[in-house]
C-alpha cells in the first residue's frame, strides 16, 4: 500500500480517540487529518470509523485494519533507525528528550556549546515529563530519571550519570527573626501529599490548606515568592540564593539519571557527540545532583 501518510493519520486517530489528538501527535492541522481519513476509506472502500459525539470508534473493518498499520509503523520505525545508525556525518536532525528543569536550569549551556560546535545539526530539545519511545524515533537520545533502582529496558544502551536528589526548600525570609506571622503553605504537585513523617523545623507554621500546581515551575516560582514550602530536585533549589533547605527536613536519593539510546542508533555519530557532550557536563554536576551544592549557611538543615 502506498498511502503511508494516510495510514499514520489513521493510525493517530485510533490510538489517540479524536481528531485534535491525531492533530496533536503528528503536528498538522485537523483539517489534513480529515481528509487523509476520507482518501483512505474511499481506497479501501469501506467505513473505518462511527463517529459519535464522544470522538472516532473503529468499525470491525477499521480494527483490522489498525493492526497491520501498526505492524508496518513498527516496521517503518526500525527501518528509519537502522539507515540513520549508518549516518556518520555531522549535519542532519537529532532529537534529545529530557525533563523540563534538566533543560532549563542544568544542561541549556551544554546544549548552546554544543550548538556551537556542530551547528549544521539541527538539535530538537523535547523538554518533557514523558517518556519518549527511542525504539519509535519519537527521539534519539533520553536523558532520564530512572526511579526506584530499577535498571532503563533491555532494547536501550544506556550510561548511569549518577544519583538524582530531592528535598524541601522555602525562602529564607520565612526562618529570619522577626518573620511574617502568616502561616507557611505547603506547596504541592498534583499527586503529592502533606508529610507525615516529618515536621518542619526552625519554626516554621504551617497553613492548615495545602496549594496546588499542575507544574514544577509554578512550585518554584511560588517558593521564591515566599508562598510556603515546595519539594524540588536539590541541583534546582540549592542554587537559588532566596531559597535554604528546610530545617528538619529529608533529602532523598528519588533514583538514577541515565543517558539512553536505541541500539539501532547509537553509533550515529550525531547521536556519540551529543552524548559526549551530556556525559562530560554530568559529571560536574554530580555534585549538585546528589544534594552538595548549599555551602555554609545555605543549608540548614539537610535531613
Amino acid at each position: 500500500m502506498d498511502h503511508w501518510d494516510e495510514l499514520r493519520m489513521f493510525l493517530a486517530v485510533a490510538e489517540g480517540g479524536t481528531v485534535r489528538a491525531a492533530a496533536d501527535a503528528l503536528d498538522v492541522n485537523h483539517a489534513t487529518i480529515i481528509r487523509g481519513i476520507g482518501r483512505l476509506e474511499d481506497r479501501l472502500e469501506t467505513k473505518l470509523f462511527d463517529k459519535p459525539s464522544t470522538g472516532y470508534r473503529l468499525t470491525d473493518a477499521g480494527a483490522d485494519v489498525v493492526d497491520l498499520a501498526r505492524q508496518m509503523s513498527t516496521a517503518s520505525s526500525q527501518l528509519e533507525a537502522r539507515i540513520f545508525g549508518r549516518d556518520q556525518s555531522v549535519s542532519g536532525p537529532l532529537r534529545l528528550t529530557l525533563p523540563i528543569s534538566f533543560a532549563t536550569d542544568l544542561l541549556m549551556p551544554t546544549l548552546a556549546a554544543f550548538r556551537a560546535a556542530y551547528p549544521e545539526i539541527a538539535l530538537e530539545i523535547i523538554g518533557s515529563g514523558a517518556v519518549a519511545n527511542l525504539g519509535n524515533r519519537e527521539a534519539d537520545v533520553a536523558l532520564r530519571v530512572v526511579v526506584g533502582g530499577k535498571s532503563p529496558p533491555d532494547n536501550l544502551y544506556g550510561t548511569r550519570l549518577g544519583a538524582f536528589h530531592t528535598g524541601y526548600y522555602v525562602h529564607r525570609s520565612l526562618l529570619a527573626d522577626g518573620a511574617s506571622a502568616s502561616a507557611a503553605a505547603w506547596l504541592l504537585g498534583a499527586d503529592e501529599t502533606v508529610p507525615t513523617t516529618w515536621q518542619p523545623g526552625g519554626g516554621l507554621r504551617m497553613a492548615s490548606t495545602p496549594i496546588r500546581f499542575a507544574e514544577m515551575r509554578s512550585q518554584f516560582e511560588a517558593a521564591r515568592a515566599g508562598m510556603g514550602i515546595t519539594h524540588l530536585p536539590c541541583f534546582l533549589g540549592d542554587a537559588d540564593p532566596d531559597l535554604v533547605r528546610v530545617p528538619a527536613g529529608p533529602i532523598s536519593h528519588v533514583g538514577d539519571i541515565w543517558l539512553l539510546t536505541h541500539a539501532d542508533t547509537r553509533q550515529t555519530k550525531r547521536v556519540r557527540l551529543l552524548c559526549d557532550h551530556i556525559r562530560s557536563a554530568m559529571r560536574g554536576l554530580a555534585g549538585r545532583l546528589a544534594g552538595q551544592g548549599q555551602g555554609e549557611g545555605g543549608n540548614v538543615g539537610a535531613g
